[in-house]
């Protein structure tokens, strides 16, 4: 009898014990606040959240390292449909547009320009150059494209101006991309040499043109002797 009775005690002692060191060994538990464990949004979050409104996750313009595999859902037994949106379709300044104006119509620049950005969101600034938008519209530029809106935008206006884009208020303008005097034709006409300067050159050039090119003095010289050889009548009117 005090056999079992010891053998039951020694059964339910056990796990009893085990259970008494566990909790022994667990830490005691500590008040924690809730602001050490709740993560603080961004400060344009809370701007947001005060309104209703938060910012869309992920943002498709923030995105970093974007895989190239296609996403697919499947619409059919053997009918697949890719997930996502064109490059055009994400920034407008890279949508494909087509120019096609009739050879009839008399248009400028800048009603081509207006014509080309016709349903693509941008818009074109009211300070558009009067060099450039008065322009008559060439012939070759009346049928553009396939092409990006940015690249066809460039081709209408042409080298000597560059491209401007405001993406926020979606409106595109132009700049001279060198100032006005560069390029400029000389209005005044063709003036007569005298024999003299005919025979030298290099006589009628002043010293600031020499200065602001130096090797021009040089081939100018160079230029009157080799006259002088082949016309010796030069050479006895210069003496």
């Amino acid at each position: 009898m005090n056999r079992s009775l010891l053998s039951i005690v020694s059964v339910f002692s056990l796990p009893l014990a085990l259970l008494l060191g566990a909790c022994s060994a667990m830490p005691p538990d500590h008040p924690t606040s809730a602001s050490a464990d709740t993560p603080t949004p961004p400060a344009s979050s809370q701007a947001h959240a005060a309104n209703g409104l938060t910012d869309a996750s992920p943002d498709l313009y923030m995105m970093e390292n974007v895989s190239d595999a296609p996403q697919v859902v499947r619409t059919g037994r053997y009918q697949l449909w890719e997930l996502g949106t064109s490059s055009g379709q994400q920034q407008l300044i890279n949508q494909v547009v087509r120019v096609a104006i009739p050879s009839t119509l008399s248009v400028t620049v800048k009603g081509a320009l207006m014509h080309l950005l016709a349903g693509t969101g941008y818009h074109l600034c009211d300070g558009v150059p009067p060099d450039l938008a008065n322009q008559p519209l060439p012939l070759t530029h009346r049928n553009l494209g396939p092409a990006s809106l940015q690249e066809a935008l460039q081709v209408l206006a042409g080298s000597a101006w560059v491209l401007q884009q405001d993406p926020r208020r979606r409106e595109v303008c132009f700049r001279a991309r060198f100032p006005a005097h560069v390029g400029a034709i000389d209005e005044g006409g063709p003036t007569r040499q005298t024999n003299a300067t005919a025979a030298h050159p290099d006589a009628g050039e002043s010293p600031t043109a020499n200065a602001a090119c130096p090797y021009c003095a040089s081939e100018h010289a160079h230029q009157a002797r080799m006259k002088t050889r082949l016309d010796p009548s030069l050479k006895m009117e210069s003496e």
